[in-house]
This record gives C-alpha cells, sequence and structure tokens, in this order.
C-alpha cells in the first residue's frame, strides 16, 4: 500500500477527532507542488538527472564547490530566512559565463547562459509571457552574486529562479505550526484533567481512622501503573520513550493487571470507581494523541523523502530544524503529561519504595537520621551498632555508634504511621518478636 492511502486510512481507522484529521498534513496535495517543481525545474533544463551530475548524491548541500574528477560545476540549494519566514534559494556555479560541466545538455547550457546575460534582459523564453513587471522581478532574484572564493577562482554564483519550491515548503511550515498549535491545545486540555482528578484522588486517598478511604487500594493501583512504564521505560534495555505501539501494550498490560487483581472491585467510595475511569481515559488520550503525532512526523519524513527524489536537490540536508520531521515531538507533549501526572497525582498516595528502609527494604519504622542526613530504621540502627559498623551505609560517614532514641525523626514517624499503618503494624511486631527471643 502506498503511503498516501495507509495515511488515510490510519487517520480515519484510529478513531481521531475530526478536527485532527483536519489539521493532519495534506500529504497529497503537497505530492502535487512536488510535481510543478518538478516540471518547473525540468523547463529551466535543470531535470533531476541534470541536477544529479551536477551534484552526485554523496555530496552534501553544505559543499559550495563540490566538485568530482576535472572541474564538474556544482550547485547548492539553502534556506534564508528566519523561524517564520524563510526563502528557498538554487544557486548554480558558471565559470566565464559558461557552465563548466561539458556533459550537460545543450538545452541546460542555454538556460545557464540566459541566465549569466541577465543585465542585457534576455529572459529564457521557458520563463513564459515576459512583461517589464516580471523581467525587473526576474533580475532582482537572479541577481548574479560573486563571494570572496567566486572571485578568486573564476567561479560565478547564479541564482535560479524558482517559484514552486517555496510554496511546498512554506505549506509545509504551516501545517507544523498547526500541528504545534493542535498539540499544545490537547496538552492543556489533559493538563486541567490531571489537576481536577488529582484533586479528588487526594479526597478519596486521605487517610482516615473514623470513615471509608480508598488509600491502600490507590496506591496498588498507581504502583502497577509504575510498573508498567507505559510512556516512558526506566528499564537499562529500552530506557527512554516508548513509540505508540509499545505504550498500547503496556497500558493494555496495566489494565489486565487491574482486572486481574480486582482492585476495580474493591474500591469502598462509589467516587473512586468513576474516578479510575477518567485516570484510564487520560492515559488513552495521551495515547491517541502522539499516535497522532507520529504518524504525522512519518508524513513530513515521507513527503521530504519524495521532495528530494524528485528534484535531486537534497533539500533534507539543508532544511530549518522548524520544519525537519522531528519538530513535530509527540515526546515533549508525553515527557510533559507524565511529568504532571507523576507530579500531581501520583504522588498524592505515597509509594511503599520511597519510605522503604534501604537495608532491610521493609517500612522505615521510627526512622533514625544520621549526622549526614540519611535515614534507616531503628533496628537496622541497633544491628549495626552490634556489628561494631560505624559507618554509614550509603557515604560512609561515621556516627552509627551514636545514634539512639534522640535520634529518631519524629514528624516522618508519624507520617509513616498515618499513612503506613498495616506496613508500621507487621514491622513493628516483627522488631518486638525479634527482640523478644534475643532476651
Amino acid at each position: 500500500m502506498k503511503f498516501a492511502h495507509e495515511f488515510q486510512a490510519t487517520l480515519l481507522a484510529e478513531g481521531f477527532p475530526e478536527h485532527w484529521v483536519a489539521s493532519a498534513v495534506h500529504y497529497r496535495q503537497l505530492k502535487k507542488v512536488i510535481k510543478r517543481v518538478a516540471d518547473e525545474l525540468r523547463s529551466l533544463g535543470l531535470d533531476s538527472a541534470t541536477l544529479a551530475r551536477l551534484l552526485p548524491p554523496e555530496t552534501t548541500a553544505t559543499d559550495l564547490h563540490g566538485r568530482r574528477g576535472g572541474g564538474v560545476a556544482s550547485f547548492q540549494y539553502e534556506f534564508n530566512g528566519n523561524k517564520t519566514e524563510f526563502h528557498p534559494r538554487l544557486t548554480i556555479f558558471i565559470e566565464n559565463g559558461l557552465p563548466v560541466d561539458a556533459s550537460l545538455s545543450p538545452d541546460t547550457k542555454s538556460h545557464l547562459q540566459n541566465l549569466v546575460l541577465q543585465q542585457g534582459r534576455t529572459v529564457p523564453s521557458s520563463l513564459g509571457v515576459i512583461n517589464d513587471s516580471s523581467v525587473q522581478e526576474y533580475e532582482q532574484i537572479s541577481e548574479s552574486v560573486l563571494d570572496t572564493s567566486a572571485k578568486e577562482s573564476g567561479i560565478q554564483q547564479i541564482e535560479v529562479p524558482l517559484k514552486f519550491d517555496s510554496q511546498f515548503f512554506n505549506t509545509i511550515q504551516q501545517e507544523v505550526s498547526v500541528l504545534e498549535a493542535l498539540q499544545s491545545g490537547e496538552q492543556g486540555v489533559l493538563t486541567n484533567e490531571i489537576a481536577a482528578l488529582s484533586q479528588e484522588v487526594t479526597t478519596l486517598s486521605k487517610p482516615s481512622r473514623f470513615s471509608k478511604s480508598d488509600m491502600n487500594r490507590w496506591r496498588e493501583l498507581f504502583a502497577i501503573y509504575l510498573d508498567a512504564n507505559i510512556f516512558f521505560s526506566t528499564h537499562e534495555l529500552d530506557h527512554g520513550r516508548r513509540d505508540s505501539a509499545t505504550a498500547t501494550k503496556q497500558l493494555q498490560w496495566f489494565q489486565s493487571e487491574v482486572v486481574r487483581k480486582g482492585l476495580q472491585n474493591t474500591f469502598k467510595l462509589p467516587a473512586s470507581h468513576e474516578a479510575f475511569k477518567r485516570f484510564v481515559h487520560i492515559n488513552k488520550q495521551l495515547l491517541l494523541n502522539i499516535k497522532f503525532q507520529e504518524i504525522n512526523q512519518r508524513a513530513i519524513y515521507k513527503i521530504l523523502k519524495k521532495f528530494d527524489k524528485r528534484t535531486q536537490l537534497h533539500a533534507s540536508k539543508a532544511l530549518p530544524s522548524t520544519i525537519q520531521p522531528g519538530s513535530v515531538m509527540p515526546e515533549a507533549m508525553a515527557k510533559a503529561v507524565c511529568s504532571q501526572l507523576s507530579q500531581d497525582l501520583v504522588s498524592v498516595v505515597p509509594q511503599f519504595d520511597d519510605f522503604a528502609c534501604p537495608l532491610c527494604c521493609e517500612i522505615n519504622w521510627r526512622p533514625v537520621k544520621l549526622v549526614c542526613g540519611h535515614l534507616i530504621c531503628i533496628s537496622c540502627a541497633v544491628n549495626m551498632q552490634q556489628l561494631r559498623d560505624r559507618q554509614c551505609p550509603f557515604c560512609r560517614r561515621k556516627g552509627i555508634m551514636t545514634l539512639d532514641e534522640g535520634n529518631i525523626d519524629i514528624k516522618l514517624e508519624n507520617y509513616l504511621e498515618k499513612h503506613f499503618p498495616k506496613e508500621v503494624r507487621v514491622k513493628r511486631i516483627k522488631v518486638e518478636t525479634e527482640r523478644g527471643k534475643q532476651q
């Protein structure tokens, strides 16, 4: 299947909103403009085969005077302007008023000679109907420019007037701007939804001894969510952002784990059911945004590749970063939204791993603070004292032997008893049992 059909089929099959589809890259229209560019170059004697001889594929677009064997003429295709407006420019290098490359066709040589003789208002007939305004505009665009290296080598730079290449790249730039605006708007919507859901989950998971709370259910649910690494992976083998296909698989795994453990059926508060649905919806919307941006990023890459193939101008190598395929960045949106999910939503329910003692890997029961600022549970501190281990297990600074109950972080102890009552109770029973055995 050709990409144009695949692109259109994907836009219709993925369930994207209508205004998203309307904002997508107009791939077929851009293909038509590429044909006009190729026809315009052909009318000037610069078809793709001719340009391939002037600048072989292995020569980069930044080689201003790239040459093969006995002085073959070259060309440069570059972009002038700024982020909001720029103009592509094709420059041919001519020596002593004549094309250097003897392998060029007579028609191509004639067209290039006409450009050199611009001062005499000799305009190539291929440009169409000539009048004073068109000649003036043509002369302004095609005025020969000599740089320092050209003066020394006798090579003159002749700018070739083109129209449809500007239309092509300006269209792409406009469409990239539309995609960026759409992405920014959708990110704002998700941001507001996350903020609202965060407030609701904070209320639903608030620890309480006298009323119902879903703190433990939300903690377990978010623990599964963090393990899923849906949009970003922290694993060594696949570290970094996940593509939409992998993210889809990981989101399905998260949902299946929640169902397998029956968490959605153990919520005590009816509002938690609705909040969970909204949480899943936010993740699905983020995934849908990433899919849409990815397919448009691929469309831009494909259309630029087609432009280079049909024209041999090697534009991709000199293209401004604002319209490079990477300028449509699903990673930026995923990173921003996932960061907010972690900071504003998942973090409202403290996770066990964040408060586990790094030595026994159990809850930091009665945590003592060392002089270096590190924390360990008091039972581990007592064990280290019995072993005459004087150094902090993290930074190796001495201070273990001076620890006593006066070093207990009371504020953190109260926080852990409030938010991890079950874990603290289990740890306390274990420590008291071990102490009884020792006595």
